[in-house]
Formats: C-alpha cells, structure tokens, sequence
C-alpha cells in the first residue's frame, strides 16, 4: 500500500491561516542566526572561558545535534497536536535557554545552554515548513518554502556582520543577549497573530514514540524520498565542515582579522541569497530536481578548487573566491531538496519536515568533528566539501537512473 492510502488525503487548508512571509521565515530563521552569529567570537569565547578551539567548537556541535534530534522528536508530534503549540512552547524555551548562554562562566554550562537552545529551535524550522505544507500545493508550495529559505538565507550574511559589531561594543556574549530579545519578541508576536494551519480532523493519529516512528518509517519507505534524505545529508557534511572551520581556516591559517572574516562570510552566504531567489523565479519553468543536480555538480567542482588551492598554497583570495561558489550552489541544494522532500511526504508534513531537516543536521553536522579531527586546516575543509558534495551528485545524478526511480516516489 503507498504511504498516501496509509493517512488521510492532504486536502489544503484556509490559505488566510499561513503566517505573512517575514514573521514565518524570521521563526524558521531563528536557529540558523543563533548558530552564525557568535562564530566570529569563538576564538575570543575559547580564551574568555579558559578553554581550547575544540571545546569551543563543542558548543556548535551540540547545537547542531540538539537541533537534528529536537527535529526528528517534534515533526511528528506537530502532525499530532498541531503547529502552533509546538511553535510557542519553543520559542519561550528558546529565550530562556539564550539567557543562560549568556550568563554561562564555564564552558559545560555553555554547551548544557546550547543543547537546550537547539532543541527549542528545532520547533520553530519545523512548524514553518509543514505550516506552507498545510495550506499550499504544488509550485505554490516550492515557490513559499524557496522564498523562506531566501529570507533565511540573509542570517548567514547579517548574523555575523552583527556579530562582529557586537564585538566591537561588547563580546561574544553579546549575541546570546540579541537572541534573547529576539526569541523574546517573536513568542509575543506569534502569541498574537499566528493561527492554527492544521484542524483537528486533518491530524496524525496517535501520540508517542511508537506513533512518531511508524510516521517516519511510512515517508521512508518511499525510495525517491528516501535518496533526497541521503543526498541532503552527505552534501551538508560538506557544507558544516565549511561552517565550523572557515573561521579558524581565515583567521588562524591566513591571518584575517575578526572583521575580515566576517567580510568573508556575509560575502558568502549572499551568494547563497542571490541563488535561492533564482530558485524561487525559476521553480515552475526548470524542474527542482534539475537544479538540485546543477547545484551538487557546481559545488563539487568549486570544492575540489578549495583543495586545490589548500594543496598548493593559493592565495586567501583565491580559496574565498572558491567557497563563494560552493555556498551559492547550497542555494539551490539545499532549497530543491526541502521541496522535493515535503512535496513527497506532504501527507504527515511535520515528519516529512523533521526527516528532512533532523537528518541533515543530523549526520550532515559529522562535518564539524571531522574538520577538527583532521587538524581545522584549508587541506581538511576542502577534502572533506569535494567528499561530501561530490558523493552527494552522485546519488542525485546516477543513483536514480539505475534504480529507475522517477521523482514522484515510484
């Protein structure tokens, strides 16, 4: 029996429920501001707290795995209960979880903050994307989420540019203290104004660990849905081990400044900006699968350029030029696959929604040990990008065609 015969039919619901598109995408957007906007204080944060780079870059991790596994807990209880419940209770543990990020004098206490924070976090991505998955079908629905993940593409490029001006004025803890006026806001704001996109009769049935996992195991058998999840997760890898290691890289291996580095990575990620919203104007005239296979393709030639250029010692400008593409291909990457995703499981959204996100940040997030394991340098970051990204094509481009599988789940 096809996993659509299993729950019942995703029938659209009143389209005046969805959140305008800013606060929506601000409530995606949440968590990857509060994984950006500290990086370029970790080096300052490893000296505040009497600690190593590692253990600095503990505290990204356990954000990172706190996020994937509060992702894959809450998506399918949000099929269960509903949206806006999971949305508010996160965000209000989110705030307090921010202020105790700010307030930690030792390091355990920092990274006990930021698994708390990640967790909270995940509740707001998943609510966003299965609200859109709610109320919207077909181009409609790729057309919204491409147009979230564009708004969200500007935390990369604004949340360390404010991190680094906080510098100037403050340090590191000041971006804990931003992001708890902002999770502070946001919960009045979606208090007030947003609605339920998900009525009783349209819910999941059954409530618990064994009712999420049977949600999960059902999206999972379809094979087409289950080789994005694969090709997502291997691609991010790449994408972490950039995120983790591109400050100590610039900064500790070529000499850049707190700003420059900065400079560097809001240069980047409005790469991934201008991307995405291609994404959004061509959705409907080029197939999403099309540009997810560009996407991979693209970033796994700039990656192999970033080892190359690591290998034979190219100038800074050279590997930056390199990561500016490989970021803008995420645009497309990253975008295709959440839509091909919840266009497939669009029947229980939520756990479409966790599957794909909690198993990218997931098993993708094995990218930040792993660079710091192979000793943080540009050689590292670059081989294990081509690793990932190149991997990544491979299941996208050829995969599909010897399994014979089309782009509907067959």
């Amino acid at each position: 029996m096809r996993v659509e015969e299993q729950v019942h039919p995703s029938v659209a619901s009143d389209r005046s429920a969805l959140p305008a598109l800013v606060p929506l995408a601000v409530v995606a957007g949440i968590s990857p501001l509060a994984t950006d906007m500290y990086i370029p204080g970790l080096p300052q944060l490893a000296t505040d707290l009497g600690t190593s780079a590692g253990v600095a870059q503990l505290s990204l991790m356990a954000f990172l795995v706190a996020f994937a596994l509060g992702q894959l807990a809450i998506g399918p209880v949000s099929d269960a209960v509903g949206r806006r419940r999971v949305l508010l209770v996160g965000i209000a543990v989110f705030t307090l979880a921010s202020v105790v990020c700010a307030l930690a004098a030792d390091p355990t206490v920092l990274v006990a903050g930021r698994l708390v924070q990640g967790l909270a976090g995940a509740c707001g991505s998943i609510a966003a994307r299965a609200m859109v998955t709610d109320v919207l079908v077909g181009h409609e629905r790729a057309q919204m989420i491409g147009s979230l993940a564009a708004v969200n593409a500007v935390g990369p490029v604004a949340a360390p540019l404010l991190g680094g001006i906080l510098l100037l004025v403050g340090t590191w803890r000041s971006s804990f203290w931003v992001l708890t006026v902002i999770g502070a806001v946001l919960c009045a704001w979606a208090w007030v104004t947003f609605r339920e996109t998900l009525p009783p009769e349209r819910r999941a049935v059954g409530l618990g660990l064994g009712a999420n996992v049977a949600r999960m195991v059902a999206l999972l058998k379809i094979p087409r849905l289950s080789l994005y999840l694969a090709t997502s997760c291997v691609a991010t890898i790449g994408f972490f081990a950039y995120i983790a290691t591109s400050s100590f890289v610039f900064q500790g291996f070529y000499g850049y400044s707190e700003t420059q580095y900065t400079l560097v990575f809001a240069t980047n990620a409005s790469c991934m900006i201008v991307s995405t919203l291609a994404f959004r104007w061509l959705v409907g005239r080029v197939s999403e699968d099309r540009m997810l296979s560009v996407g991979l393709l693209v970033g796994t030639a700039a990656s192999a350029g970033v080892l190359v250029g690591a290998l034979l010692g190219a100038p800074a400008g050279a590997v930056w030029a390199c990561l500016a593409v490989v970021t803008g291909s995420f645009g497309w990457t990253v975008t295709a696959s959440s839509t091909r995703t919840q266009a497939l499981g669009r029947v229980t959204p939520g756990t479409a929604a966790a599957l794909q996100g909690g198993l990218s940040f997931g098993l993708g997030g094995l990218g930040t040990p792993l660079a710091g394991l192979l000793g943080g340098s540009p050689t590292a970051m670059g081989a294990i990008m081509v690793a990932g990204l190149g991997l990544a094509a491979v299941l996208q481009t050829v995969v599909p065609r010897v399994l014979r599988l089309s782009s509907s789940g067959e």
